[in-house]
């Protein structure tokens, strides 16, 4: 049985790019799913009654993917890993390797990377590690690049470490009612997607059966790609907690420059803004603040910001 991506586009180790869709490691050869120069390093193992694939002290790489540009994507990946390595199971402290950026040499990780038309890089790369040891499903929602055509996802076992894997999707995100990722924490504890960076000593914790953000003392959200003019609102559900308590959207040119900021301290009621005609990106960035929920819309036309003002 060949294997499929959900899309109905069979992939093969002749297939140098293929749509977004499912990867189930229970079928196939490593020369499927991974590229030629890195397959040779991928195992075919077994869990029981399933086959699974494997990678043990080597990095690997995919065949890279077709994207859209500025455009949400989930990637989902079930996986676990063996050897005598620490894990989050064993010693909590180790949620500090579910962050952007957090990685270990002991630790398995994965990491996207993304391209342009001519194969150039473009946008900034992400990786995350992989402390968890039991079998679960990473996932990840983030926006490509404006000029992005294609993305690499890649894996590295960590040093003396099976990486085994069960099945990985990439597909366009569902709608999340925001144009930022993530707006409620619906991902759960353990998943900072939409977070570039996190305050000294601020983490996801649970709070009442609700994942929150102790944000601590300035935490970053990632770039939000503002693809049209308008009018836009952002709004907050928090409670203060600590100095200088406020949720600010920061807004830039496709250069990275910050054009302007709006902000606010009333958490609930919607704030209101027009970016610059030139504005590209916006980002968060909230101090203090136990955060449940943060969103970003655009609810209008330029003009709309004149009936709005003063509305929740």
């Amino acid at each position: 049985m060949k294997p499929t991506w959900c899309m109905l586009i069979v992939v093969s180790a002749n297939v140098a790019m293929a749509a977004a869709g499912v990867m189930d490691f229970s079928a196939g050869q490593p020369a499927d799913y991974f590229s030629d120069d890195t397959a040779g390093r991928v195992q075919i193992s077994s869990v029981g009654d399933t086959q699974v694939m494997v990678v043990s002290d080597a990095p690997a790489r995919f065949h890279d993917v077709k994207v859209k540009p500025s455009t949400k994507y989930t990637l989902k990946l079930e996986a676990a890993f063996q050897g005598d390595v620490e894990s989050i199971e064993e010693n909590p402290r180790f949620e500090i390797f579910t962050r952007l950026g957090q990685t270990s040499t002991r630790l398995p990780s994965r990491d996207i990377r993304f391209f342009d038309a001519a194969g150039k890089p473009v946008g900034r790369s992400m990786v995350y590690a992989m402390p968890f040891k039991n079998r679960r499903i990473d996932q990840d929602i983030f926006y490509t690049p404006a000029d992005a055509a294609s993305a690499r996802i890649s894996l590295a076992s960590g040093k003396g470490v099976r990486l085994v894997l069960s099945q990985l999707s990439f597909a366009e995100a569902d709608d999340e009612a925001a144009l930022n990722v993530n707006p409620t924490f619906q991902l759960g504890p353990y998943n900072y997607s939409g977070w570039q960076s996190i305050s000294a000593g601020g983490q996801l914790i649970e709070r009442e059966g609700k994942t929150i953000l102790d944000t601590k003392y300035g935490s970053t959200g990632q770039m939000i790609p503002l693809s049209e003019p308008g009018t836009y609102a952002f709004s907050a559900k928090a409670t203060a907690n600590g100095y200088n308590s406020v949720v600010i959207v920061r807004v830039y040119d496709a250069l990275g420059k910050e054009l302007m900021r709006s902000s606010t301290r009333r958490y609930g009621p919607r704030t209101y803004f027009v970016p610059p005609k030139n504005a590209a990106y916006a980002s968060f960035l909230v101090y203090s603040c136990l955060l449940e929920e943060v969103k970003l819309l655009r609810v209008g036309n330029e003009r709309a910001i004149e009936s709005l003002q003063g509305d929740p």
